[in-house]
């Protein structure tokens, strides 16, 4: 089984002889044909056009190496061989074994297999089937009616992860592109990848030596699993040659993730390099500049009616062996062929936004269309920007969900004891007072001195009752004790609130939220702790959204206890509690969940007639296993999926990923 492909890259026609009835030649249909395509607008005008060549390169994988059949008409040795014909117009045939020893080393150097890393592996021509070749020569009306078949062989020091072809048989500005029907088999599978290859659109190809693809007769339910398994392996990132669109609607950003082949991004502009083939770090820094502002202005975006610029959060080169795009790449020499640009546009809103508009304007001829995945919250679509049908909008509009990250305080219903005030200076002076009016009583005779004094004293104690004053709670009324249930309730409460805090963009929006839960110089204390432990070291230190908050155990503490604070007003608790929070990073289609599980004493206390934490003491900290998953994109329909979208062979067809573009 063969499948032959033509992708929307591959969307300018291709002059096949077998599509012209009656032609011997196809030189002159062929131009009649990419003249009207040039009068048309669809083929660049040049002041020479260079002629078409249709030929078959396939290619059989192996663990040690990879074996190339090219088969060509005789008719492309008269194009880049140069060819005489004699008076006659016979082409000889001592001047096709000459122009086949010529051709040897063309192929050689047109047709390129790259590793991993870029570099072109070497190869040998090991033999050249000209047997269709009859002494008598060729008539130059005949070069379409020979073929000749030349088998190539690049050796492998091991089983390869990746290779990439291409071809350049012509120049990529050449008005009349070169095209080769490139089909790829890889050993213990007959299942092809099949794709029309045009110059310098470079094939990257994945192999799975463990699980190779499986045979094309294989039962839907098998090569449903197999793709499944295949997808997250690359973590939904399948594609190769393929520009990946994501766009995240969420409260207070918009965001739209691209990752383009750095091939691709050059078809729009040239990066200044010393090595054609590849990037080096510093050529990379050089060129960051260039390339934001480039997708600054591209692919506008309006928020609310109104054109929002974007900020450039990301901006990072990747090889072939990143598969996780939600990390930093290693700053590393990367390939033009194979390695691809990832940019993340981060586009701020006020709160939920009602409309968003998305214009893809980055077309050109090699990029005809892109497929887009965009998540708003617990919704998903796939919108699709064609050139060609004139699609390059897409409008969300906001069912009705409003921003709520109220942090409401919790109000203190537990009352407290009756105060009673004694001024100490004041009562001892009436009492000194009392005593001695007694005395004097006692004595029953002249006390006009005594009863001065008592009545100067008195006065003195009425001066000093605002002083030295004693407060001290009712003693005959019982202390106010908060229940387990009701401090569970309120932790719980005050707690959560902390972490929805963080939910917030700016800083003083989180610390503003984190003051109606937290008090005083626990607040910046708080603000660092818990920022510190919501940063995910797996994805670069990126602050992940709390999406849960579960606790084990909450228990009351008596107030003797060595690490509760004593406070003044004897309604504060606290209580010891173990939790464990989970944190998600989510970039490029795929979403990383950390989860961490804590043990801490909190104190609270009434403050202005409301609960709020004033210290923490944490006891123990545990990160459990860092988990990586597929964002699901729900689609009304499936869509075919091709090895446009794979880059693995599959078989001719099968249902649609789910899980990315």
């Amino acid at each position: 089984m063969r499948i032959s492909i033509m992708t929307m890259r591959d969307a300018n026609p291709v002059c096949d002889p077998e599509r012209l009835p009656g032609s011997k030649s196809r030189f002159p249909s062929c131009f009649l044909i990419c003249l009207a395509l040039l009068i048309c607008g669809l083929l660049p005008e040049t002041s020479h056009a260079h002629p078409i060549s249709d030929s078959q390169e396939n290619v059989y994988v192996k663990r040690d190496k990879v074996l190339i059949s090219m088969q060509i008409f005789v008719e492309d040795l008269y194009f880049f061989q140069k060819l005489e014909p004699d008076e006659e117009n016979i082409v000889s045939q001592a001047k096709i074994k000459k122009a086949i020893e010529q051709h040897k080393q063309f192929l050689l150097d047109r047709l390129l297999v790259r590793d991993i890393n870029g570099e072109k592996l070497q190869g040998k021509v090991v033999s050249v089937d000209d047997s269709s070749v009859k002494p008598e020569g060729v008539a130059m009306s005949d070069l379409m009616q020979f073929t000749l078949v030349f088998e190539l062989e690049f050796p492998l020091k091991k089983p390869p992860e990746f290779l990439t072809f291409s071809q350049e048989l012509v120049d990529s500005n050449a008005g009349f592109p070169a095209i080769v029907r490139f089909n790829l088999k890889q050993e213990g599978s007959e299942t092809p990848y099949a794709v029309g290859m045009k110059p310098r659109d470079p094939q990257t190809i994945r192999f799975n030596w463990d699980h190779p693809p499986l045979a094309p007769d294989a039962s839907e339910a098998d090569w449903q699993k197999w793709l499944k398994e295949r997808r997250e392996e690359t973590l939904g990132i399948t594609s190769y040659g393929t520009i990946y669109s994501f766009l995240y609607i969420e409260d207070f950003e918009v965001r739209h993730e691209i990752l383009i082949p750095l091939a691709t991004l050059e078809s729009f502009f040239t990066l200044e390099k010393k090595n054609p083939d590849f990037l080096s770090v510093a050529e990379q820094e050089a060129s960051r500049a260039r390339i934001e502002e480039f997708f600054a202005k591209s692919n506008p975006i309006e928020i609310d009616g109104i054109s929002v610029k974007p900020a450039v959060s990301r901006l990072d080169f990747y090889g072939l062996d990143f598969k996780d795009f939600a990390k930093p790449a290693e700053k590393k020499r990367v390939s033009v062929a194979n390695a691809r640009v990832g940019i993340i546009l981060t586009y701020s809103t006020k709160g939920t936004p009602d409309t968003v508009k998305v214009t893809w304007d980055m077309f050109n001829r090699s990029v005809w269309s892109v497929e887009s995945v965009c998540f708003a919250f617990d919704e998903s679509f796939r919108p699709i920007f064609s050139k060609l049908e004139r699609n390059s909008e897409f409008i969300w509009t906001n069912p009705g969900r409003k921003v709520s990250l109220d942090v409401s305080p919790v109000a203190v219903m537990l009352s407290p004891r009756s105060i009673w005030t004694i001024p100490v200076v004041s009562g001892f002076g009436f009492l000194l007072c009392l005593m001695m009016s007694l005395s004097l009583l006692r004595r029953g005779h002249s006390y006009k001195r005594t009863l001065t004094a008592v009545a100067v004293l008195f006065f003195i104690s009425l001066l000093s009752l605002p002083l030295a004053q004693v407060s001290f709670a009712n003693p005959f009324q019982p202390v106010p004790e908060i229940s387990s249930e009701k401090a569970e309730a309120v932790f719980k409460t005050l707690h959560k609130n902390i972490y929805r805090s963080f939910d917030y963009h700016t800083d003083s929006d989180v610390f503003d939220a984190l003051a109606k839960s937290a008090e005083g110089s626990f607040l910046e204390t708080l603000y660092r702790q818990i920022n510190q432990s919501l940063k995910m070291q797996e994805q670069g230190g990126a602050i992940s959204h709390v999406t849960d908050v579960d606790w084990e155990s909450i228990e009351l503490q008596p107030r003797r206890e060595p690490n509760v604070e004593v406070s003044q007003d004897e309604r504060s608790f606290a209580v010891k509690a173990t939790w464990t929070v989970a944190g998600t990073v989510e970039h490029w289609g795929h979403i990383h969940t950390r989860t961490n599980k804590y043990q801490g004493i909190f104190n609270l206390e009434p403050v202005d007639s409301v609960w709020k934490l004033t210290s923490m003491e944490l006891l123990d900290e545990e990160r459990l296993p860092f988990q990586t998953r597929l964002r699901e994109v729900k689609v009304e329909a499936p869509v075919e999926e091709t090895p446009e979208n794979t880059e693995e062979p599959v078989p001719e067809k099968q249902s649609a990923d789910t899980s990315s573009p």
